[in-house]
Parts: C-alpha cells; structure tokens; sequence
C-alpha cells in the first residue's frame, strides 16, 4: 500500500510536469493570439486534468487505507507526518521525496497558472476594445451598479447628404 501510494504520487508529479510543460508552451501561443493552437492546447490540458483528477481518487483512497491501518493517522497528519510513519527507512525517503516534488511541482504550476491568467484577462480586454470600435460601443473596464459591465456608446457623426 506504501508502494501504491509512492507510485500515485509519482505518477501525479508526471502529469504536473506536463500541465506546466502546457503552461508554457500557452504562454507563447497567448501572446502570439493564435487561437487554433489555443483550442488544441486546451484539449491537451483538460485530458492531463482528467488524469490528475484519477490520481488523486486514488491517492486519497490510499491514505484513508493506511489511516486505517495505522495507528496515529488522523485527516490533519502531514505528508511529512506520514512518512515518519512509514514501515521502513526506505518507505519514509520515497514517500518523502515524492511528496516534497509533487508539492513543488503543484506550486510552480499554479504559478504558472495565475501568470497566463493575467494574459487571457489582457487578450480580452485587447478584444473587447476592438470590438467595441467596430460596433461604435466602448465596454469600460469597472462595473456600473448592479455588477454589470458599463458599456459607452460612441456618437457618430452621420453623413446623411450622401
């Protein structure tokens, strides 16, 4: 069970190093505005997202089996907590350094997350300007009462002597 849980954790550090792989390659195809590349891109990242969900069925099963099984285990018990808790010398360094990469993976792929978040919100900003000069509007960006977007009107001149 150890050993299940060691190879969940390494298989879930995988498929984090492939969502931040994702990440930036995303942050080239965002500031490129390449939209099809886009579409392709997030295919890839909602199936590693589907896997990661799996794994983490899985590895939340395996520690409720050695919460089970060992005595001392609560839901509040660190990953640090638990490897001291391992049955073996060897055990306690895997799950530890599994555990410690997985936690940094995670970390470095939020980070990559929140900074290519910062860079759609911009890309659609650009957007919403462009369209609001082909339609004559100008979407604001504060929101008026209510949470609703304050869209502007332009006034137009109008030719009517044509």
């Amino acid at each position: 069970m150890w050993n299940a849980l060691t190879e969940t954790l390494h298989a879930l550090s995988a498929q984090y190093e492939k969502i931040g792989a994702l990440q930036k390659k995303k942050r080239g195809i965002l500031v490129a505005l390449d939209m099809a590349a886009l579409e392709k891109l997030t295919a890839e990242e909602s199936a590693c997202a589907r896997t990661v969900e799996r794994l983490e069925k899985e590895r939340l099963t395996l520690l409720a089996q050695i919460a089970k099984e060992t005595p001392g285990v609560t839901a509040d018990t660190t990953m640090e907590e638990l490897a001291l808790l391992a049955p073996s010398d060897a055990v306690h360094r895997a799950v530890l350094g599994a555990s410690r990469k997985l936690s940094l993976l995670v970390k470095e792929t939020k980070e990559a997350s929140e900074a290519n978040a910062l860079l759609i919100e911009g890309a659609l900003m650009a957007v919403n300007r462009t369209l609001g000069r082909i339609g004559g509007a100008v979407v604001d960006p504060v929101y008026g009462q209510g949470g609703t977007e304050q869209v502007r009107h332009l006034k137009k001149n109008l030719d009517f002597k044509a």
